[in-house]
Parts: structure tokens; sequence; C-alpha cells
């Protein structure tokens, strides 16, 4: 596969495109094209063999315009522009008919602020270079480390490595021009485990925006530690522990937590924070942070998703609420200026408040040392339902399975227990925050503790 053209040849598209919009609709109507194009592969090993081989090209515009606080927006596949005149005017014809929200408005242009390294750190100019036979050997490698690690380890059900590079570019009538590209690789891999007739499952994953990060020796032991460490596993007796929550599964929470801090769910209504700016949120030990400047970080970007300058913020600062996720829109509800928060999933979405790099902030015991310190509880290694919260009243209740903590001491691996309460207890409850701060993607936590869970 050729290599993608830098990104300033979209700008380039994404400019003559909005010229020519402007024409097509006429004065009094403000636009917004946005141009994606994007490319991925990936291999699968099962049985040590190449199982699967994927390859896929995706491209395409949107299209958004604006005339007194109505928006219309349209996408298609695609970077054709031939008849683009014809497209604004079906589109600008819409806007009579839609609803009216005098909040309504597009990125204002604003210089961006990154450090002048993190354009090089998101781009890999060796992904889609290499032979998959290379892939694949790393991922052989990767499977009988997984196997010396842990000897129960009986069967690799899968491994995979994927790779992907993308570039987009945004131009809208106030003048906004943009551009960027980036890539990733990853890498994945499920053990199952076997001992005495019980069989359990692991799995773990890495991502990292130059192949050359990956690293699979931690994948492997990763792996094979999941599934050997439940064998054996039995229910605990139903009463309260503290209950420490993984790097792994505790990113599950941050998602969750990251959803009520965006500006849309608290403008409807839909989020437990609403109202809460301020005021205290969690506990002291919980400090919040949204990194879009991070270099080499999975979610990062000079610019968001529709155009205007990112910064890092920190959203919960010692327990208190400071900020949330704010796009143009919802921050001209709220009287305020975007604070570069918008994201886009692709050029057929609309962008709306969303988290990049989102992290809880380490604390400076081990994790050893937070075990050590725990005379009853639960090191949750999985978690079951956890999408599942009422993001409104907070109440949730969860699966876990994972290892029972007695007087500071790692014991019997547990599983099918349950986890029931509310989104602020838990947040209100955080007691201890390890040091290992670990990323899964875009999300980042450390091991942390939560003092006297309902564990059933």
């Amino acid at each position: 596969m050729t290599k993608p053209s830098v990104a300033a040849d979209l700008e380039a598209l994404v400019s003559s495109l909005l010229e020519r919009v402007r024409k097509a609709v006429g004065g009094g109507i403000e636009a917004e094209v946005y141009a994606e194009r994007y490319e991925d592969r990936s291999v699968e090993l099962r049985g040590g063999e190449l199982h699967g081989v994927e390859e896929s090209r995706s491209e395409g515009l949107g299209l958004r315009l604006l005339k007194d606080g109505r928006t219309a927006f349209a996408s298609r596949g695609g970077l054709d522009a031939e008849d683009v005149d014809a497209w604004a005017k079906d589109v600008a014809r819409t806007l009579d008919f839609l609803d009216r929200e005098e909040s309504r408005v597009f990125a204002q242009p604003g210089q961006a602020v990154g450090p002048a390294a993190l354009p090089a750190s998101l781009w890999d100019d060796s992904l889609f270079t290499k032979p998959w036979e290379e892939a694949a050997e790393a991922l052989r490698s990767m499977e009988a480390a997984a196997r010396e690690d842990e000897p129960a380890a009986a069967k690799i059900l899968r491994s995979g490595y994927g790779e992907m590079r993308g570039e987009a570019a945004l131009a809208n009538t106030l003048g906004v021009l943009v551009s960027e590209r980036d890539g990733s690789a990853s890498a994945g891999l499920s053990v199952l485990a076997s001992r005495d007739g019980d069989v359990q499952v692991g799995s773990a994953s890495f991502y990292a925006r130059h192949r050359g990060d990956i690293d699979f020796d931690r994948l492997a032991a990763d792996a094979a530690f999941r599934a050997a460490a439940l064998l054996g596993a039995r229910k605990l007796p139903s009463g309260r522990r503290d209950v420490l929550l993984d790097p792994w599964v505790a990113g599950e929470f941050l998602g969750l937590v990251s959803e009520l801090l965006a500006a849309d769910n608290v403008q409807k209504g839909k989020s437990l924070l609403a109202g809460k700016l301020g005021s205290r949120a969690a506990s002291r030990a919980v400090t919040l942070i949204d990194d879009p400047l991070r270099l080499a970080g999975l979610a990062s970007s000079l610019f968001d998703g529709e155009g205007c300058p990112c910064r890092t913020k920190t959203m919960i600062e010692d327990g208190v609420l400071k900020d949330y996720f704010y796009d143009a829109q919802t921050a001209r509800k709220d009287g305020k200026e975007s604070n570069g928060s918008a994201g886009r999933s692709s050029y057929k979405s609309l962008p709306g408040p969303s988290a990049s790099n989102f992290y809880l902030a380490p604390g400076k015991a081990s994790r050893d040392e937070i075990i050590a310190g725990t005379s009853k509880g639960i090191l949750v290694l999985d978690v079951m339902g956890m999408h599942m919260a009422d993001t409104v009243s907070g109440e949730f209740s969860i699966g876990v399975s994972g290892l029972a903590i007695e007087g500071g001491k790692i014991g019997q691996p547990v599983q099918e227990a349950m986890i029931a309460g509310n989104l602020r207890e838990l947040l209100d409850g955080i007691d201890a925050v390890a040091s290992d701060l670990t990323f899964y993607g875009s999300l980042g936590a450390p091991t942390f503790r939560i003092a006297g869970l309902s564990v059933a």
C-alpha cells in the first residue's frame, strides 16, 4: 500500500471546497467542510498460523451549514468534488425546516498551543512498510513467551496485530483551516489456562503510536497472568470490603466518568455532576486530567474535531470539580469559550464534547504498599456491566472477578462477585491511589482503592 500524502493536500482540498460551497449557498450561511481518509490492516494468528489478513481504506466528506441557529449536516464517501456545488445547495434547502437554537455556532480560529514535537510523535513512517510475516513472527514469539511465563497456559486462543494511519482537514467560513495526520499500532493476546479441570481465559492488549513501542513481552506476561490468576476461583461471603481496581478495569470506570463530564450530558440533565462546578465531586485523592497534548498519546491532537486549539485540562482537582468538556456550541450555551474538547468519530458524524487522553493522576504509594495496607478487600481484575450504570442517579451493579485480600496479602481467586452502590459513593470512597499509572488506549489509571463497598 502506498503512503498517504501529507495532510496539507487535504487542507488545500477543504479550502477549495469551502470556497465553492460558499458561492453555491450564498450569503447569510456559514459553512464547514471536513475531509478525512485513513487505512488500516490487521493480521490474526490461530494455532501459530495466519488465520486472516484484513486491509481497508476509507475516505469521505462532511458538510455542516449554519443559518440563524439552524444547522444542517450531510456526509458522503469519497473525496470526489465534481458535484459539490449541487450537493451544498441540496443541504442548504433543508435549513429552513430544522429546529432553531441560538447557541449553535462554529469554532473560531485560534493558534495551536501544543508542543512542537507533538505532530512527529503521532506519526510513524515505518507503518505499512513491513511484510506480514514479520508481524506474524513477533506474535509467535509473544505466544511462546506467554507459555513460558505461565505453565498453566494450556492454549493460545488468538493473537493479533494491527496498524492504522490517516489524515483529516477542516475549514470553515469563520477562518478555521487546520489539518493533521496520525497513525497507530496495536496488538492483543487471549490465553486459556487450565488446572485440575478448571479453565480460565485472560486477555491483554497494547496500543502505541509507533510500532516499535509495542511491548510484546509485557503483553505475554499480562495475558498469562490474567488467565492463571483466577484458576480455582470461588465466591466470596457477602459483606463490605475495600475494592482495589487494577488499571486494566479502571479504564472502564474512567470512561463512564468522562461521560458525566461531557457538557451536553450536563446540560440535558443526564449527568449526576450537573450544577456541581466548584463543588466537591470526589475524595481529595482524586485528580482527573484530560491531556490532548500528551506526546504520542492515542487521542492526542493539536486541534479538536471542529478546529479549535486543544489544551490540557484538570477536570477534577483534589476532589473538586473544575471543568466540563465543552465544544463551541455547549460552551456558548453556558456563556463560556470552548476548551477544545470537540470529538469527531469520523466524517460521518457531528462533533460533540468528549475526552481525549483522560487519566487519574497517580499517587506516591506503590501498588504493593496499598495492598499491604488493606485488611479486607478484593483486587478486581475483570469487570462486567460498568457501562450499564445510571449516569443520572449514579446507581450501579456490576459483576467482578479478581483476588481476595486478607490481612494485607493476596489470597484466593474470586469470581461471580457483585458490587453495588452509587457512583458518587464510589468517587467519594477513593482513599488510596498508587503510582502505577498505565494507559490502555486513551484512558489511563493507576491501581486505586475504594473503601467499604458492598460485595456479594
